[in-house]
């Protein structure tokens, strides 16, 4: 008798690919339930699928070689699925480090003399508005206060001999 799919791939059941637009059935690769973390359906298998990535709208597979991985490595719950392709994946994750970055950083580089580290989250600050279009209203400020104090420490405090009268 066959549960959940355990003997034959294309009886698993249909909702552990929700979602999925494509499964192919011929790459099919046996799972090992014991690894697994779920509360009444394991997966018996892993079966490349094609889904529709939500960040960037092309279609992207989910090989059954990374499902093993996402369920019996890394321990997933069985139920879930990614809803991303890798890029989109990984540009989250960039964005996530570059907020990360400036939340640690920005304390440190209030003060008058910290123009390294300003610059530094200036360039945060720009990647993210790049990315992102509308930052919150206190990072902007920032960003305004910033760039207003990193040009006021360029600009020369005394006069150079370039700069002398006459």
């Amino acid at each position: 008798m066959d549960y959940f799919g355990s003997t034959d791939p294309r009886l698993m059941p249909k909702h552990l690919f929700w979602g999925a637009v494509h499964i192919d059935y011929e790459s099919a690769v046996r799972g090992n339930p014991e690894k697994q973390n779920y509360s009444v359906c394991p997966r018996y298998w892993f079966m490349d699928a094609d889904f529709v990535c939500k960040g960037c709208g092309k279609n992207f597979t989910w090989t059954a070689g990374e499902q093993k991985a996402w369920f019996e490595d890394y321990y997933f719950w069985i139920d879930s699925s990614p809803r991303q392709c890798k890029a989109c994946r990984a540009d989250r994750r960039h964005l996530a480090a570059l907020r990360a970055e400036y939340d640690s950083m920005v304390a440190a580089a209030r003060p008058k003399e910290a123009i390294a580290e300003k610059r530094r989250v200036m360039e945060v600050i720009c990647e993210l508005e790049a990315a992102l279009a509308r930052l919150p209203d206190k990072m902007m400020e920032t960003k305004r206060l910033f760039e207003h104090q990193i040009q006021k420490h360029s600009k020369p405090t005394h006069p150079t001999a370039g700069n002398l009268p006459g």
